[in-house]
Formats: C-alpha cells, sequence, structure tokens
C-alpha cells in the first residue's frame, strides 16, 4: 500500500501514472496547474496553493462529497467550478477512488489491477472468532495491528476495487468510497443507539450504493465477512417520509410488485432471506393477503444470503467472485433505486441504528 508523501503534488503523480496506461489519458497543464485528461476533457489536477488533488464530477456527486465533508468547493479568486471539487488531505486510498471515478466521469475506463488489493489476512477472521469468545476492550486492544493490517487497510483496498466492478456486473451508478462513513464501518458498536448490543462487531461490513443520500440512506449491495461465513445481499434502510409514500405506491402498482416479485424470488429459493418486518400489521390500501404484503410490512427492505467463506477471500480474486456472487441481488438494487433512490444535493439526515436485517 502507497505511503503518504508529504508532497501531494507527488502522490498525485504517483496515483496518476497507473492511469496513463488507458490511451486516451495524458498529462497536461490547466490554469498553470498540472492535470491529466482524458482525451479533450480534464478530469483531474493538483491545485499547488492549496494542496489539494482536484477532481471534475457531476455536479450532484460534487454536492454530495461537500455535504458528506470529503472536499471543499474549488472556487479560485472566488469563482466557482461547479463541477470541481478540491480534496485537500492526501488520503492514497481516497484520492485514488476518486481519480478513478472522475476518470470514468470523463468518460475513460480505470486500469485493472492497480488498486493493491491482495486479499484478506487469514489472521484477520482468527480475530473475529477470537471476538466472538471475547468481546472486551482489552482483547480488542491487544490485537488492533491483527485487525488493522489483516482486515481495515485490505478493506479500503477492496472498495476501490470492487467499485467499478459492481458497477459494471451488478447495477449501472453503484459506487464504493474507502472510508467510515462511506463503505466502511466503525469496529466498535456505537451504543448510544442500541446499549444492549456487545461493545465491538464480530463481523466486517462493506456497502457499495446508488444514489446521492449516501449508504445510509440509498439503497445498496452489503458485504459482510465474519469468522466463517459471508453475507452477501441488497436493499435499502429503513425508509421515511416522502420515499417510504413513494415506496407503499410502488407496492399498490401490481406490475411492480410482480417485478419485485421476480427479483426477490430467485435469491429466496437459492437459500436467501428477507430482512425482519418493522410492523406487524400491513399499511392501509394494500391487500394483508395479497403479494404486495410481505414487503409493506417492513419500511426498508433487505435480501441476503449467507454462504461458507470461499478460498478467494484471501486473494486478490475476491473481487472477482464478490462481483459475480452479487450478480443475482442486480434486479432487486435496481427495483429499489428505480422505486426510492434520492436524487439531487445530498440531505445530511440524523444517523439511525442500521435496519432490521443488517445488523
Amino acid at each position: 500500500m502507497l505511503g503518504v508523501p508529504v508532497d501531494g503534488e507527488s502522490l498525485f503523480w504517483e496515483l496518476v501514472e497507473p492511469l496513463l496506461s488507458n490511451a486516451g489519458v495524458s498529462p497536461s497543464t490547466m490554469m498553470g496547474l498540472p492535470c491529466v485528461r482524458y482525451e479533450s476533457s480534464f478530469f483531474a489536477a493538483f491545485d499547488r496553493r492549496g494542496r489539494a488533488l482536484l477532481i471534475k464530477l457531476a455536479r450532484p456527486r460534487v454536492l454530495a462529497l461537500i455535504e458528506d465533508g470529503t472536499g471543499v468547493p474549488f472556487a479560485p479568486a472566488g469563482r466557482t467550478f461547479r463541477e470541481w471539487l478540491a480534496v485537500p488531505d492526501p488520503d492514497p486510498m481516497l484520492w485514488r477512488a476518486l481519480l478513478s471515478e472522475a476518470l470514468t466521469f470523463a468518460g475513460g475506463t480505470a486500469p485493472a489491477g492497480g488498486d493493491g488489493f491482495a486479499g484478506f489476512g487469514t489472521e484477520g477472521f482468527a480475530f473475529l472468532a477470537g471476538l466472538e469468545r471475547d468481546n472486551s476492550k482489552a482483547f480488542a486492544d491487544q490485537h488492533r495491528a491483527v485487525y488493522r493490517d489483516a482486515l481495515a487497510e485490505p478493506s479500503k483496498a477492496f472498495v476501490v476495487a470492487a467499485g467499478a466492478r459492481l458497477a459494471e456486473r451488478v447495477a449501472p451508478g453503484v459506487r464504493g468510497e474507502p472510508r467510515v462513513g462511506g463503505s466502511l464501518f466503525r469496529l466498535a458498536n456505537d451504543l448510544r443507539f442500541q446499549p444492549g448490543r456487545p461493545p465491538y462487531k464480530t463481523h466486517l461490513d462493506l456497502v457499495f450504493w446508488a444514489g446521492v443520500g449516501g449508504p445510509r440512506t440509498d439503497p445498496g449491495l452489503v458485504i459482510r465477512l465474519t469468522a466463517a461465513e459471508v453475507l452477501l445481499g441488497a436493499g435499502v434502510p429503513a425508509l421515511s417520509g416522502a420515499r417510504l409514500r413513494r415506496y407503499r405506491e410502488c407496492l399498490r402498482d401490481a406490475d411492480r410488485v410482480t417485478a419485485l416479485d421476480r427479483a426477490v424470488e430467485p435469491v429466496l429459493a437459492a437459500g436467501g432471506e428477507l430482512s425482519e418486518p418493522s410492523r406487524v400489521r400491513v399499511p392501509a390500501g394494500i391487500e394483508p393477503a395479497g403479494p404486495a404484503a410481505r414487503y409493506a410490512v417492513r419500511d426498508g427492505l433487505y435480501v441476503t444470503r449467507r454462504q461458507p467463506l470461499p478460498s478467494e477471500v484471501t486473494t486478490p480474486a475476491f473481487v472477482g467472485w464478490c462481483a459475480e456472487a452479487l450478480v443475482p441481488f442486480g434486479p432487486l438494487l435496481r427495483w429499489l433505486v428505480a422505486a426510492v433512490a434520492t436524487a439531487g444535493p445530498a440531505v445530511r439526515t440524523r444517523r439511525t441504528p442500521p435496519a432490521a436485517g443488517t445488523r
């Protein structure tokens, strides 16, 4: 994995170098700044004055990244460039992911194999098994370096490697961000919301989502690694307000319910499960004995399937394994995106506990 150079410009060129293998990518200058372009479109640059990575993305995506604190507006001399984002902190994993995303937005294709994912460490799964036996701060602190090296750091590389593959194989628009609050989660549980939970998670979760609201709001794909299993799934966290109303409107449309059944049934037939219901009674306007009832009692919907950990989990091939294993969840994700994905500028919402069935 790359270290963090003192000089952000050195990091910029270090990360840009693999992108130059794309036939349409070339180094250039923009407003006197070192930059890189795909054919005639500039998509990234380095701001020497602000010591920041500059990337060009769709305006809603730029607003979402500003809202979640990833970057700030690029506004030299008071003029805001609406499709450009400045990311000031040199973070190799984050910068690499954003450069790849910007290249894709410009019309290019990020090269495979430049992501650095080599597999998760076997000792990491022994650590998770240990937490199942001893979920104490003393145990977690004693093995924190194992968690970091075998699980936490490889998970960042996995997100970078898997994002484009999932968008290609499972559902367009799916993306991930290699940071806590994006595709990653902290090891420690937040006991403010669920004080009865153990102090530490005994699993590693990775999420990829579609929409500008973010992974705790929008439909997405879930990968959960435990000491012995991998759980794969697709769904959306608990809905409320206008989005819950849109969801129920879809459930009152017979054709849409039929399409949802077609997306869900093959996964259930292969051993998948629906998340737990969030209410006892079916909402008004939906037939309690009808095909939509099982979805209507869930304000958030997940379908997941558990499998034994594959041998690929400790190798770079785990990226491709997950992409193929998640293909059957694509129809459900696409149905949910059409029904309830957020659009436009991201809106920060109060953090809520995870949806039932995804803990």
